[in-house]
């Protein structure tokens, strides 16, 4: 998310609700050296061993970033192919609820972040703790991506990388203006108030009713000390008032019930926005678009409090099949952990590494993404508080969000009324 982000579709908690399961077939994605095949356990194909793979990566940039990648893997190791099953974004959860009912999982499958505590719940996952001995130490992670590859106290995933959330302001309008970067949330209402004119708000984010929604309401309500199981507290209503009054005095756009992180970015690079919330992944976008913008960290509401952002991004993880498979799936993963290969991936999505040591060499050439990875300190797991009710959770953290900036319920009726929802569904 992110865009994966962190995230343009409601995610459903998984479950075993699949009593009749029809698979349809397989939406494949081929690229040269890339053999054709549905999700399934490994098989054999003549003498090479098969790993089968799905992801929703089926667009550019990624796309071609993970073809490269297993395409030089296949070269490297002859006797190995790789059956890629790239799906649409929306699709990939459905179907791998499906196969994990039907026990067909792929060798390799990359989950969004926020859905692996509900796979590793449901103990379709191997734990890669065993297999990451001797060749990683958890102090070779940043602790918020760490938190996001474990679930019960075993790493059950793998990072391809992460990413989180900042402001980006246009530089021009801010010195025409003679203002500063904001790091309060009162000094990032008074730059959006001065600098909202004409066809140009001072500040977009997305409030869609998808996880982008809940995804870009959880550094306010991080930050201020909130929690995603107690939204009747002060700070958490602190939190969606905020936001609300920035909506409401017209600071910032009603229209963002309906962007998206990508149409958040339309906004800015077209100069109906000063300021804008949003990801790493811009940055490329931005440059090609010859934006003068700077990055800073997420404001807080008071001096002294950590900008505290959910972290996006997705993983690798290796579903419980056989020993033979499972070893073939991590040999994989190791070899697209190592920094040339790692580096090669998240330059073209936009992402930063979990591992420090490869992080940093990323900064050296792209210190711009330096705001984003000094967060990674402070950063969480969406899944820490809630685990596997995180979906359910986030789809009515979303309603709560919509209704309070439509005007339907106050922020607090708004929160209430998610609250007790919340409370029920983390009862089961």
């Amino acid at each position: 998310m992110w865009r994966s982000a962190a995230c343009s579709r409601k995610i459903a908690p998984f479950s075993w609700r699949f009593l009749t399961v029809i698979i349809a077939g397989c939406l494949l994605v081929l690229a040269p050296g890339l053999l054709a095949g549905c999700s399934s356990a490994q098989t054999s194909y003549g003498n090479k061993t098969v790993i089968t793979e799905m992801d929703y990566w089926p667009n550019e940039p990624s796309n071609s970033a993970v073809n490269k990648l297993f395409q030089r893997y296949q070269q490297l190791h002859p006797n190995v192919v790789i059956q890629r099953d790239a799906v649409p974004f929306s699709s990939l959860l459905s179907k791998a609820d499906q196969e994990a009912a039907s026990h067909t999982l792929p060798d390799l499958l990359m989950l969004d972040n926020p859905d692996l505590a509900s796979f590793a719940s449901a103990g379709v996952l191997a734990p890669m703790d065993s297999y990451m001995q001797g060749n990683y130490s958890k102090a070779d992670f940043y602790a918020g991506p760490l938190s996001t590859m474990q679930y019960g106290g075993k790493v059950y995933g793998f990072s391809v990388g992460n990413n989180d959330l900042a402001l980006f302001y246009n530089k021009k309008m801010f010195t025409d203006a003679h203002l500063t970067p904001p790091t309060t949330w009162n000094e990032l209402y008074q730059d959006a108030k001065a600098l909202t004119h004409g066809s140009t708000y001072g500040f977009a984010f997305s409030a869609t009713s998808t996880e982008e929604s809940t995804w870009q309401f959880e550094p306010f309500l991080w930050s201020n000390g909130g929690d995603l199981t107690n939204l009747g507290s002060p700070q958490s209503l602190q939190a969606l008032q905020f936001i609300t009054s920035l909506v409401r005095q017209g600071y910032a756009s009603q229209a963002a019930l309906n962007w998206g992180q990508g149409d958040v970015e339309q906004q800015f690079v077209e100069g109906h926005a000063a300021i804008m919330e949003n990801g790493p992944w811009n940055i490329p976008l931005l440059n090609q678009a010859k934006v003068d913008y700077g990055v800073v960290p997420f404001p807080v509401n008071m001096a002294g409090q950590q900008p505290t952002s959910p972290l996006g991004g997705e993983m690798w993880t290796i579903p419980t099949t056989n020993t033979r498979a499972q070893q073939a799936s991590w040999d994989l993963v190791n070899w697209l952990e190592q920094p040339q290969q790692l580096l090669q991936f998240d330059k073209a999505v936009g992402y930063i590494p979990e591992i420090k040591s490869t992080a940093q060499t990323l900064l050296k050439s792209q210190p711009g993404l330096k705001v984003f990875a000094d967060e990674f300190q402070t950063a969480r797991s969406r899944t820490a508080e809630v685990g596997p009710q995180y979906p359910a959770v986030s789809l009515t953290l979303q309603t709560a969000i919509q209704s309070a900036l439509s005007n339907s319920n106050s922020p607090q009726d708004a929160l209430s009324i998610a609250r007790q929802h919340i409370v029920s569904v983390m009862k089961g």
